[in-house]
């Protein structure tokens, strides 16, 4: 996993997880050092499954999630403050997209917190 700071606007505790509520998919929290930041992280996927992804423990708002690069095989949208990525049925292999949580801090300064995914996508079973 590499980790490249933007900036460190005072140190928040926050975590970006996968949610399993779409389907099969894992991979590690990625802890988020501050207010601005560029993370990457991978996460496996089943084929034709996908995948939420979502902040908790912030301090500050989010008011705007926005989809950076969009994957080259399989499918990612923005809906409910939530990145959703849907790996393409019967693909096999990898992939990759990059999404942005953007808002104010607990201070009321500019927050924008980018996340570049490598994705496996797995067989189903």
């Amino acid at each position: 996993m590499t980790m490249k700071f933007l900036a460190l606007g005072g140190l928040l505790a926050l975590l970006a997880l996968p949610s399993q509520s779409w389907a099969a998919c894992s991979g590690p929290p990625l802890m988020i050092p501050g207010n601005s930041a560029e993370l990457e992280g991978e996460i496996r996927v089943k084929s034709g499954t996908g995948c939420s992804f979502t902040i908790s423990g912030i301090q500050g708002s989010i008011s705007e999630v926005k989809i950076l690069q969009m994957p080259k095989v399989g499918k990612a949208m923005v809906s409910n403050l939530r990145a959703h990525y849907m790996a393409k049925p019967g693909y096999q292999g990898p992939d990759e997209f990059t999404y942005a949580f953007i808002g104010t801090d607990r201070f009321g300064g500019p927050m924008r917190l980018v996340f570049k995914r490598k994705v496996s996508v797995v067989p189903s079973l």
